[in-house]
C-alpha cells in the first residue's frame, strides 16, 4: 500500500448500495444480492481455512460508474486484490479444462492442453510481478510457460513477467496512436475517387512509422484497403501495447485475462462468455470469483502505477544519494552512444501523450480498446460515463513531467512497435493477436497471429533494475541482451531470420569494452523506484 498512509483505511469503511456486479442480472454469481460494505471481513473464531478475499463484498461496478468511488477508494480496493493471495475458497486455480477434461491438480506449472493458455499457476497478481517492487517485472522464477495452440504439447512460449509501471501512460499512448493510423486511413478512403487510381499515405504516428495503406475505390465506390505495405501493426491498425508480442490492446483485457489464466480466478464477464454456457467453468465449485467492479479495481490500479525514473531525477528529489565513482560520466557517454549506434531509433526516448485522462472504460482509439460484448446497462460498465483519473496528477510517485505544449512527457524508451528480431529470439508457436472483447482478430476471416520472430519493442524505462531481460529472462546482463538482437553470423540482408536490429547490435559489439560498460551504465540508470512508506 503506497499511494496514501495507513490512515486512509479508514476510508473502505464507505457503503456501496446495490448488488455484486457482472455482466447481466440474472444468472449464477451475477446480479446477486450481498450485503452493503466492502470492509475487510472479520476473521472466524477458531481462524480454521478461509477465503483470501480481503473485504466482504465484491465492488459493484453500479457504484463506481455513479460516482460513490473515488480514485483512491478504487486504487486502494485495486491494490489489495493486486496482493491478496488468493484460496481454493475463492475459487482459485481450475479443476476442470475448457473442454471440460478434469484437471487433477489445481495448479499446473506446464500447459495441460483441453483449451488452457497456461498453468494455472500462481494465487496472486504480485506472485509474478514483484521484483524489485510489487508490480513491477518478476525474476527468472516467475517465469510462466505458454501454449498459444492450446494442445498442450510441446515446445512451448516461455515468458518473463514485465513490469506495470507506466501502464496508464502506454495504453493513452497506443489510443492516441491508433487514432492517428485509422484518421490517416479514413483520409485516404475520402480523397480516393471511383474507379481510380489508389490512394496511399504513409502510417505515421508520434514519429513512428507503420509502412503504408494503399485505399482504393471500385466503380460502385466499394472501399479496399491494401494493408501488404502496413508495418509493426496489425491489418486493424490499432496499437496493441501489452504482451512481449504486442498482441493485447487494454489493461482491462490483460488483467481479466492474467486472473483466469495464471490465477484460475475467473471474472464474471468472462464467464458470461463461456461458449459451453457454463456458470463455473473452471469446476471448482465457486462462482462470482471476480466482479465487473473488481476487474475495473484492478484495471485502475495498474494503470495508475509509478512511472519509471531515471536515478538523476531521484538524486535530485532527495530520495537517492548521488552514485559514487565515475557513473555519471560514463551514464552520459553512454547516452550519445546509445543515439550514436542507432538504438534510440526503435527504443524511441520519448513519447508526447497529447490527453493525459485516463479512461475505463474508454470509446477512443475508434472504439478499439472498449470490450462491446458488455452491455453497458446491464454491467453498467459503459463509455459514455467512464471513470476518468489524471495520469500526471493522480496515481503512485514518481509521476511523468508535464510537456511544454500541454499533455505529459513519457520516456518509455519504445515505439510501440513490433519488429523482426531474427531466429535466434524466435518463439516456438506463433501468438494470436486479441481484440478488446478478448476474441480472436480475424481480417477476411483469417485469424491474426504475431510471428515466432516478431516482438513488441520493450520499452526500456526500468530496465536498469529488472532483471533478468528479454521475453523469456535468457540474458543474465543488459550486454547479453543487446548482443542477443542478433547473431555472430546472420542471414544475408533480405533473407530471413535476419533480425531488424543486426547492425545496432552489431555496433554495439564494435565499441570498445569501456564504451559498452558506458552504454550499460546508462541503460543502469533508467529505474523503477517506489516511494517508501514512511517518506510519502
Amino acid at each position: 500500500m503506497r499511494l496514501v498512509s495507513i490512515a486512509i483505511f479508514a476510508i473502505l469503511a464507505f457503503v456501496l448500495l446495490g448488488t455484486v456486479s457482472g455482466c447481466n442480472g440474472e444468472g449464477s454469481s451475477v446480479g446477486q444480492t450481498a450485503s452493503t460494505s466492502i470492509d475487510p471481513p472479520v476473521e472466524p473464531e477458531p481462524p480454521g481455512d478461509q477465503p483470501g478475499f480481503p473485504f466482504v463484498d465484491h465492488l459493484d461496478q453500479a457504484a463506481v460508474t455513479g460516482g460513490s468511488v473515488g480514485f483512491d477508494e478504487l486504487f486502494i480496493i485495486g491494490d489489495e486484490l493486486f496482493e491478496t493471495q488468493f484460496t481454493a475458497l475463492d475459487g482459485v486455480g481450475a479443476l476442470l479444462l475448457p473442454d471440460e477434461t478434469p484437471l487433477p491438480s489445481r495448479f499446473s506449472r506446464v500447459p495441460p492442453g483441453g483449451g488452457r493458455f497456461t498453468g494455472p499457476n500462481g494465487q496472486a497478481c504480485n506472485g509474478c510481478h514483484n521484483a524489485p517492487f510489487g508490480t513491477s517485472a518478476g525474476t527468472a522464477s516467475s517465469n510462466v510457460v505458454q501454449d498459444p495452440a492450446l494442445a498442450g504439447s510441446p515446445p512451448f512460449n516461455l515468458r518473463n513477467t514485465i513490469s506495470l509501471f507506466g501502464s496508464g501512460m502506454v495504453q493513452r499512448l497506443a489510443e492516441e496512436m491508433t487514432e492517428d493510423l485509422l484518421r490517416t486511413r479514413d483520409q485516404a478512403a475520402a480523397l480516393a475517387t471511383p474507379g481510380g487510381p489508389g490512394v496511399t499515405p504513409l502510417l505515421v504516428s508520434k514519429g513512428v512509422s507503420f509502412g503504408s495503406i494503399t485505399v482504393s475505390r471500385d466503380a460502385g465506390g466499394a472501399v479496399t484497403f491494401d494493408t501488404s505495405a502496413v508495418e509493426g501493426v496489425s491489418p486493424d491498425l490499432v496499437v496493441r501495447a501489452f504482451g512481449w508480442k504486442g498482441d493485447v490492446p487494454t489493461i482491462r483485457e490483460f488483467a481479466r485475462g492474467a486472473a483466469r489464466n495464471e490465477l484460475g480466478m475467473e471474472a464474471d464477464e468472462l464467464v458470461e462468455k463461456d461458449s459451453l454456457d457454463r456458470s463455473d467453468p473452471d469446476g471448482d465449485g465457486v462462482e462470482g470469483e471476480f466482479s465487473v467492479g473488481d476487474i475495473t479495481g484492478i484495471t485502475i490500479y495498474i494503470a495508475a502505477q509509478e512511472s519509471p525514473t531515471t536515478i538523476a531525477r531521484m538524486v535530485d528529489q532527495n530520495f537517492l544519494s548521488p552514485p559514487g565513482g565515475n557513473f555519471e560520466l560514463a551514464r552520459q557517454e553512454g547516452a550519445v552512444l546509445f543515439g550514436l549506434i542507432g538504438c534510440d531509433t526503435c527504443h524511441v526516448p520519448e513519447m508526447h501523450l497529447l490527453n493525459p485522462l485516463f479512461e475505463e472504460p474508454t470509446s477512443r482509439g475508434g472504439g478499439n480498446f472498449f470490450d462491446d460484448q458488455m452491455d453497458p446497462v446491464a454491467t453498467s460498465l459503459d463509455p459514455a460515463s467512464p471513470f476518468r483519473f489524471h495520469l500526471g496528477q493522480q496515481g503512485d510517485f514518481p509521476r511523468p513531467r508535464a510537456h511544454p505544449s500541454g499533455g505529459l512527457r513519457v520516456p518509455l524508451f519504445g515505439d510501440l512497435k513490433r519488429h523482426d528480431m531474427g531466429s535466434e529470439l524466435a518463439d516456438a508457436q506463433e501468438q494470436p493477436v486479441v481484440r478488446a472483447d478478448g476474441s480472436p482478430l480475424e481480417v477476411d476471416a483469417v485469424p491474426q497471429t504475431v510471428a515466432t520472430s516478431v516482438f513488441l519493442t520493450p520499452e526500456l524505462w526500468g530496465v536498469g533494475n529488472t532483471g533478468p531481460w528479454l521475453h523469456d529472462g535468457r540474458a543474465a546482463t543488459l550486454e547479453d541482451a543487446i548482443l542477443l538482437h542478433g547473431a555472430d553470423d546472420p542471414p544475408a540482408v533480405g533473407d530471413p531470420g535476419r533480425s531488424e536490429a543486426q547492425e545496432e547490435r552489431d555496433a554495439f559489439a564494435a565499441l570498445s569494452a569501456e564504451e559498452r560498460e558506458a552504454v550499460v551504465t546508462f541503460l543502469r540508470s533508467l529505474i523503477l523506484f517506489q516511494v517508501p512508506e514512511e517518506e510519502e
